[in-house]
């Protein structure tokens, strides 16, 4: 399974000599693993902790004094003078897209705007099985649960059940992994649809993957 990232849009409002304005945003509560690389994304139970920048010159401005108001859907979710930072749970079902909003209504006499979209998502998980083309000749045959944006905060929170050919296989000592050893006369050609479910007990979100190996000796 490969994990579908979203491309994120931006529109301002705002005079074209005005400052440059900026939005960042992350995401806490959502799992992934160590060494990822990519965008953490914000999924059931999660926050999103949002800040934004007025640069001018490359230098940030002084916002204490400004009014500054924050929407999600055009629904007014907090503000004030010098809020330039808001925290809020994900609005919506995942997979969606959020539509979030900053306005400073009296910024030397203009108001400013500015709206980006951040993606909420469920969580998932890839099944890493390096054998090229679900082809194999090892024996045994060792699969990898990897989970992200799980709401929790290490992997060892969440359950991983494994099936194989239909049958349940686990794990103790190592639930994100799967070793499947072939019985003695398998024949080339002999397919092997493993699948894994991993499960949040605490908000009962769960992510399936599946994979069909297909038995080559010959390889």
């Amino acid at each position: 399974m490969a994990l579908a990232f979203v491309a994120f849009s931006a529109a301002t409002s705002a005079h074209a000599a005005g400052p440059q304005f900026f939005i960042t945003w992350k995401a806490s509560g959502s799992y992934a693993p160590s060494g990822f690389s990519g965008k953490v994304l914000p999924t059931y139970g999660s926050q999103i902790t949002a800040s934004l920048e007025l640069i001018s010159g490359g230098v940030p401005l002084d916002l204490s004094g400004q009014k500054i108001f924050w929407y999600v859907n055009e629904t007014l979710i907090g503000g004030g003078l010098g809020a330039q930072s808001i925290t809020f749970p994900p609005i919506g079902q995942a997979p969606t897209s959020m539509t979030l909003k900053v306005e400073l209504p009296s910024y030397r006499g203009a108001t400013l705007i500015k709206t980006i979209l951040i993606p909420m998502v469920p969580p998932q998980v890839v099944l890493v099985a390096p054998y090229p083309g679900g082809q194999f000749s090892a024996n045994p045959v060792t699969l990898t649960a990897i989970p992200y944006f799980f709401n929790v905060t290490s992997s060892a929170s969440l359950s991983y059940r494994w099936t194989v050919n239909g049958q349940s296989s686990a794990n103790a000592e190592n639930p994100q992994i799967a070793q499947v050893a072939l019985p003695n006369g398998t024949a080339a050609g002999t397919s092997f649809p493993i699948s894994v479910t991993i499960s949040n007990a605490k908000d009962s979100t769960q992510a399936v993957a599946t994979q069909n190996l297909v038995y080559q000796p010959s390889l």
